[in-house]
């Protein structure tokens, strides 16, 4: 577990942008299935991708950047707790891309409206879960450093 510990810590950018772009597609693939096909969608989803994966990748470095700082500061070690509040923020600061282009081009504003509140529920509370998640391994596999 410390090795995965120390690929995520490694690759926080690579996995920020994934936690946009996999549930960004996806949604699209599903929206495909449901919907007859715009062409706007298109537009809508390498907007999402091409600006919403780099907002990911660095909001994700910085989450994590912020939990190792109060891991290992005097007030630390962070706690599942701070996993989970950082992990809200992000999540809901990593939708704000994607749910934002569902306003190009759309037929009804109070549906999207509607849609753009829910994705951002969404995407905080999987952004807690995930977050109280790693914080739990976290503060179980990290180790402070000595002094602290």
């Amino acid at each position: 577990m410390r090795r995965l510990c120390d690929i995520y810590i490694a690759r926080a950018g690579f996995f920020g942008a994934l936690f946009v772009i996999v549930p960004t597609v996806i949604g699209h693939a599903i929206l495909y299935c449901v919907h007859p096909f715009r062409g706007v969608y298109l537009l809508r989803l390498a907007i999402a991708i091409l600006v919403g994966g780099p907002v990911g990748a660095y909001l994700n470095r910085f989450g994590l950047s912020l939990w190792l700082l109060k891991h290992a500061s005097a007030n630390g070690p962070a706690t599942v707790l701070d996993g989970a509040l950082i992990g809200w923020f992000l999540g809901m600061g990593m939708a704000v891309i994607p749910a934002f282009t569902h306003f190009i081009s759309s037929s009804d504003l109070s549906q999207t409206r509607t849609s753009v509140l829910a994705i951002w529920f969404l995407a905080g509370a999987v952004g807690a879960m995930l977050g109280s998640t790693m914080g739990l391994i976290g503060t179980k596999y990290l180790g402070r450093p000595s002094g602290t």
